[in-house]
């Protein structure tokens, strides 16, 4: 992908092999169709495979033609400086530029966790590396981070370390060629091996890691080894024509084609042969005996390709930002990003790439020179993203990022009408302790333990200030994403979560003591939007035979923990909302498809909603005692029209998580509630 050489044919008459550029063309407008209408070309990602192979065959072809006898550290030495050269300008101020328009306009929250790590890491060859640890590639986080392309290039930077060493012997003479097509054979096959073995053990190293994508590499190599020794094989032009003919209607098929989520790679493979294939036929045929090919070779399909490079660099980051600013989702919109991305691709190949190619300075200059100036360049150019992430907050447009204080479930560990104290925070692999510290408390003996999902994480600020007023010692039990109990009997024997809510229960359970205070706060209310997307009233609801068991789970699950002394206090579900405030609160993104639905909703719907959850609650306190709602709705909804806003001020980050502001409008009602639950189960234990 990251090739556009002059390639060059065995025959010394052909120095340049245009179908190149023209399997290129098809290569890039497959994936950039892929990234608009992926629903139209399921398979158009497919053109990353094909790139792979186009580049293992080009760099051995043009390697091995410029070998003069010298030496193999000279020989490293050259391929490396000639790679800095192609790859790293147009690549670094792809980054550049990218961080930037990321830092002005994308706020944090969970849906770009990923992006720094992932540009920080494609500034060193390495994003492929990070992405593995977790992200998958056709998950909703990757469509909104900028950078998650370069896990490709990652691959070929990887690949481009081992590729001279391997590759040297084959320049040497006789012996070396069939060692050095041994020896890529011998790792093409224990690489589509591993391949084959992680598809089904570990998906995201079969996708992203160089050892499983290898093969692919190696099959443009082993293509270039096998066609340069062939030699004119009589009768083999009719065979080759027709063996060249299928392979392109492969090719397109595969890209065209679902072949379901149980293909076993069968797509990957067909268009790594079907390339492999094309590529050496049209290779050994040449343009004159294979006419019927010319249209790979007509200028407007050739200029695609040679800005092959620039587009696939350009179009993602484009399309990220679309998405996060106007949204990608309408026919004008995708023609106006997919403008943007070819205009940034032009101005890079001509302004870039080309002239830094002819740069007579780099194209003098020793190799171990220009190799000691990239790694100089990347290093400054590394600094400058770092620079611009750490004055974030000054440079960015969003106002999510320009007031978080508002918005994020973060506070202070001070209070100014507390002077003196402090909040102690401890983190430990169970739970996070937040204690009174630095000024005299109230001897208060209790806990109140909070266990939850990312609600009660949200919930924060109001805990920290809780501990601060009361002197009561906090733990923060998480259930890692799963709703503690949220009464849908699905939800709740999903096996993954039902081990983590288990886990958590059991954890407060053997350190918990009589009199202190359990609070539950989850999402019960099936969401009406996500971050990424744009929802609906279409909410799943369990039939009443599912609820009364969900309820009877619950009360089984809640037993031991009443008999044990705890209070355990609800959390009564809040508004539910069908857009994202972070996404859709600036005149950049105010307009986007996802924000359309607007950030009020009618109390009366939140009311119709809650009411099979309260009615469970209160099934609940029937068979056990000391159980409990704290309710946020009156405070978050006083009206008949619920909203995401106050004044001006968020109430809520996305669809249904409270803002570090709503914290503050729910403390005094919180402290209230709890106080109170303490006071009158204390009272009842005691006959009073």
């Amino acid at each position: 992908m990251a090739d556009k050489f002059g390639s060059t044919s065995k025959r010394s008459s052909k120095d340049y092999l245009a179908f190149l550029d023209g399997l290129r063309a098809i290569a890039i407008l497959s994936v950039v169709f892929y990234h608009l209408y992926g629903d139209r070309l399921p398979n158009g990602f497919l053109g990353v495979d094909v790139f792979f192979v186009i580049s293992g065959f080009v760099v051995s072809y043009t390697v091995s033609r410029r070998y003069r006898g010298q030496s193999a550290f000279h020989f490293v030495l050259e391929f490396y400086a000639r790679r800095f050269t192609r790859i790293m300008p147009a690549l670094l101020l792809c980054l550049l530029v990218s961080a930037l328009a990321t830092f002005l306009f994308v706020p944090d929250a969970w849906l770009s966790t990923s992006i720094s790590k992932t540009a920080s890491s494609a500034f060193v060859g390495l994003s492929n590396i990070f992405l593995a640890r977790g992200t998958d590639y056709f998950s909703p986080v990757t469509e909104f981070n900028p950078f998650t392309h370069t896990w490709s290039l990652g691959v070929e930077e990887q690949f481009y370390i081992v590729f001279p060493l391997l590759f040297f012997p084959w320049v040497t003479g006789p012996r070396g060629k069939r060692f050095s097509a041994l020896v890529y054979g011998a790792l093409a096959i224990a690489s589509v091996a591993i391949w084959f073995h992680l598809l089904a053990a570990n998906p995201l190293h079969a996708f992203y890691m160089p050892y499983a994508r290898f093969w692919q590499l190696a099959c443009g190599i082993l293509c270039f080894q096998l066609v340069s020794r062939i030699g004119e094989l009589t009768g083999f032009e009719r065979h080759c024509n027709l063996a060249a003919t299928i392979a392109l209607i492969g090719l397109l098929a595969t890209f065209a084609l679902d072949f379901g989520k149980d293909s076993h790679g069968l797509e990957n493979l067909a268009a790594v042969v079907c390339t492999t294939v094309l590529i050496g036929c049209l290779y050994y045929l040449g343009s004159d005996r294979a006419p019927h090919f010319a249209v790979l070779e007509i200028k407007p399909v050739r200029f695609v390709g040679w800005i092959s490079y620039s587009l696939y660099l350009w179009h993602w980051p484009v399309f990220v930002i679309a998405r996060w600013t106007i949204g990608i989702e309408t026919t004008a919109t995708k023609l106006a990003a997919l403008l943007v991305a070819v205009a940034f691709s032009l101005g890079s190949y001509f302004w870039i790439e080309t002239p830094t190619r002819r740069l007579r300075l780099l194209r003098t200059a020793p190799d171990i020179a220009v190799v000691a100036l990239f790694l100089a360049v990347i290093a400054a150019a590394f600094f400058g993203f770092k620079l611009m992430g750490d004055n974030r907050y000054e440079i960015a447009l969003s106002t999510v990022m320009r007031n978080r204080g508002e918005w994020y479930g973060t506070s202070p560990d001070t209070s100014p009408q507390l002077p003196g104290c402090v909040v102690v925070t401890e983190t430990a692999e169970e739970a996070q302790f937040f204690t009174k510290g630095g000024c005299p408390g109230d001897g208060h003996n209790e806990t109140l333990f909070v266990l939850g999902d990312s609600h009660a994480g949200a919930y924060i600020p109001l805990l920290k200030r809780f501990t601060l007023e009361t002197g009561i010692r906090t733990v923060v039990v998480s259930t890692a994403g799963c709703p503690f109990l949220s009464l849908n009997l699905r939800r709740d024997t999903e096996p993954t979560c039902a081990h983590a809510t288990t886990a958590g229960a059991a954890y407060i359970a053997k350190v918990a003591k009589p009199r202190d205070v359990l609070f539950l706060p989850s999402l019960r209310l099936t969401r009406l939007s996500l971050q990424w997307a744009a929802g609906s009233d279409s909410n799943t609801e369990n039939s009443e035979q599912e609820r009364e068991q969900a309820v009877k789970n619950a009360i089984d699950q809640l037993t031991h923990l009443s008999k044990a002394g705890l209070s355990i206090v609800f959390e009564g579900p809040k508004p539910i909302f069908r857009a994202s405030a972070f996404r859709c609160s600036d005149w950049f993104n105010s307009m986007n498809p996802s924000c359309t639905n607007g950030f009020d909703i009618d109390r009366k719907l939140i009311e119709n909603l809650r009411s099979p959850i309260l009615k469970g609650y209160a099934e609940i306190s029937a068979a056990l005692p000391n159980i409990h709602v704290w309710d946020p709705l009156p405070t978050l909804c006083p009206q008949v029209t619920c909203s995401a806003f106050r004044n001006g001020h968020p109430l809520f980050f996305d669809g249904d998580h409270v803002t570090a502001y709503a914290n503050s409008l729910l403390l005094e009602n919180f402290v209230s509630e709890i106080e109170s639950t303490i006071s009158k189960d204390q009272a009842a234990r005691f006959g009073m």
